[in-house]
C-alpha cells in the first residue's frame, strides 16, 4: 500500500510527505523552546530544502519515476530532527544542495556554461559558510567527465563562478582591515573525536541506516553498471557523491550531528533504488515501515 502510493511521482506526494515531516516536527519541537516566530522560520527553511531536493530527484532521473527518494529523505530527516538547528551548517547544506542541483542537471545538455558557472558560484558561497564543503568540487568535474563534456572551457568555467563570492568576501574583510577572518577559510582544524556518536541514539541510527544503505548499494550497483545508459552515469555520480559527503562529514571540525545533513541526499537515493528492486509489494511496504519505526525509536532514545 505505502510502496504503491509512492511508486509514481505526483504533486500530491510532496504534500503528503510534508505532512509526514510536520508529524516528526511536532514530536521534536517541544524540546527546542522556540517561539512562534522561531517555529515559522524553521518550517520555512525546511520547505526550501524539500523544494530543492524534490526538484533534483524529479528532474534528473536519479531514480525511476517515483517518490521513493524524497520519501526516504523525509524519513532520514526524522532520525536526526532533534539534532538539527538553523545555523551555519544548515545554510551550508542548502547552498550545497543548490550546487548539487547543477551537478546532476549536467546530463540534460542544456545551458551547460550557465550550469557550470552557477555550480562554481554556489560552491564558492558554501565554501565561505563551511570551508570543508570545497571537497565537493571534484563531484562537479566528475559530472562533466561522465557526461562527456570535458574541455578546457568546461574545466575553467566553474573556477570563474567560484571566484566572485570568495573575492567579495575577501574585499569586505580587507576594507574593514580584518583579513584574518578570511584567512581562516584556508586553515582547517580537524577533529577526529567521535564521542558524540557513542550515544544510543546515534549508534542505533548509524547501524540501522548503514546496514540498509550497504545492502541497497551492493544489490543495485551490478545492475546499474551492466547497462550503458544515462542512469549508469547517474549511479556512478551518486556513489561518488556519498563517498565525498562522507569525507566532508569527517572533516567538519565541530561534531554536533548536523554534519549528517550532507549524507542525507545520496543515502536517500541509494535506499530508494534498493526499494525499487523489491518485487513483492508487502515486502516493499515492510521496508518503508521499518524506517518509520526506526525513526521513531531514534527520536525516543
Amino acid at each position: 500500500m505505502l510502496a504503491n502510493f509512492f511508486s509514481k511521482s505526483k504533486p500530491v506526494n510532496f504534500i503528503v510527505l510534508f505532512l509526514v515531516f510536520l508529524c516528526y516536527y511536532c514530536i521534536t519541537v517541544f524540546g527546542k523552546n522556540l517561539g512562534v516566530l522561531g517555529i515559522t522560520q524553521e518550517i520555512f527553511w525546511f520547505i526550501v530544502v524539500f523544494s530543492i531536493v524534490n526538484f533534483i530527484i524529479v528532474k534528473n532521473e536519479v531514480t525511476f519515476d517515483n517518490s521513493y527518494a524524497f520519501l526516504f529523505y523525509v524519513l532520514l530527516l526524522g532520525f536526526f530532527l532533534t539534532k538539527i538547528q538553523i545555523n551555519s551548517l544548515f545554510y551550508a547544506n542548502i547552498t550545497t544542495l543548490l550546487f548539487l542541483r547543477k551537478v546532476y542537471s549536467l546530463q540534460t545538455g542544456k545551458k551547460i556554461i550557465h550550469k557550470l558557472f552557477d555550480g562554481g558560484l554556489w560552491l564558492g558561497i558554501s565554501f565561505i559558510i563551511e570551508p570543508t564543503t570545497i571537497v565537493f568540487a571534484p563531484l562537479l568535474y566528475a559530472s562533466i567527465y561522465l557526461h562527456h563534456r570535458l574541455t578546457p572551457q568546461t574545466l575553467t568555467i566553474p573556477v570563474l563562478g567560484f571566484i566572485p563570492p570568495v573575492l567579495l568576501y575577501f574585499t569586505y574583510h580587507f576594507w574593514y582591515d580584518n583579513t584574518g577572518v578570511f584567512q581562516e577559510l584556508f586553515f582547517w582544524s580537524f577533529n577526529l573525536k567521535f564521542h558524540l556518536y557513542q550515544s544510543s541514539s546515534f549508534l542505533f541510527t548509524m547501524v540501522f541506516i548503514g546496514i540498509f544503505t550497504v545492502f541497497a548499494t551492493f544489490m543495485k550497483t551490478p545492475r546499474a553498471l551492466a547497462v550503458l545508459n544515462k542512469f549508469r552515469r547517474n549511479w556512478i555520480l551518486v556513489l561518488l557523491h556519498i563517498t565525498i559527503a562522507g569525507i566532508v562529514f569527517l572533516l567538519i571540525p565541530k561534531k554536533t550531528g548536523m554534519e549528517f545533513l550532507f549524507l542525507l541526499f545520496p543515502t536517500s537515493v541509494i535506499l530508494a533504488n534498493g526499494l525499487e528492486l523489491i518485487q513483492r509489494k508487502w515486502l516493499a511496504d515492510l521496508y518503508i515501515i521499518l524506517f518509520i519505526v526506526g525513526s521513531i525509536v531514534a527520536i525516543s532514545l
